[in-house]
C-alpha cells in the first residue's frame, strides 16, 4: 500500500503527463513544446499549449494562454491556491502573471536554461531576487520534458538546414 506522499506524487505526474500531451501538440504544429495545466482541488480546471507561432503573439506562452482562459471562464482574476503544471520552467513574464493571479505552486519539468540553450532568448526568474510568488518545484518528469525540447531543436535545425548546431538565433 502506498503512502500519501506516493499518491500525491502519482497525481502530480498525471497532471504533468497531460501538460506533456499538450506540449506534443505544440511541437507537432512547429512551435515550442510547452504545455500547461491548472489544477484546483485535484482536478484540471484549465489547460493550454504554447501559441506564440500560430497566433504571431510573443505573449502567447502556454502559461499566459492558460491564465487568460481560467480567469475568463471563472470570471475572476485571482486563482488563489491553484497549482500550475508546465513542461518548462516559466519565464519572468509568466512567473509574474502567476504571482499576480495568486497561483500557489508551479511544478515544471525542464529548466528554462534548457530552452534558453535553444533560443538564446529566455529570461529566467532569479530566485534570489523574488520575494513573493508561487513556490517553484522543478524536475517533475524532467527527462521527458527535456527530450521534447531536444526534439524541437532537431526540427528547427532541419528546417534551417543547419545540422549539429544549437539552433540559437541572434538578436
Amino acid at each position: 500500500m502506498g503512502t500519501a506522499a506516493d499518491t500525491a506524487t502519482a497525481a502530480r505526474e498525471q497532471f504533468m503527463h497531460r501538460a506533456i500531451t499538450l506540449a506534443r501538440r505544440s511541437l507537432a504544429a512547429g512551435g515550442p513544446p510547452v504545455g500547461a495545466v491548472l489544477v484546483r482541488d485535484g482536478a484540471i480546471v484549465a489547460e493550454a499549449q504554447n501559441a506564440v507561432i500560430p497566433q504571431t503573439d510573443v505573449t502567447a506562452h502556454a502559461e499566459m494562454m492558460l491564465l487568460r482562459e481560467a480567469c475568463r471562464d471563472q470570471r475572476r482574476l485571482h486563482l488563489s491556491g491553484d497549482e500550475l503544471y508546465v513542461t518548462v520552467e516559466p519565464c519572468m513574464m509568466c512567473f509574474g502573471a502567476c504571482a499576480y493571479a495568486g497561483i500557489a505552486s508551479i511544478y515544471f519539468g525542464a529548466p528554462i536554461a534548457d530552452l534558453a540553450a535553444i533560443t538564446g532568448r529566455e529570461l529566467a526568474v532569479d530566485p534570489g531576487v523574488v520575494t513573493k510568488g508561487p513556490a517553484l518545484h522543478g524536475g517533475l518528469c524532467g527527462k521527458e520534458c527535456s527530450a521534447l525540447l531536444s526534439e524541437w531543436q532537431q526540427a528547427r535545425n532541419v528546417q534551417s538546414g543547419v545540422a549539429g548546431t544549437t539552433g540559437k538565433q541572434s538578436g
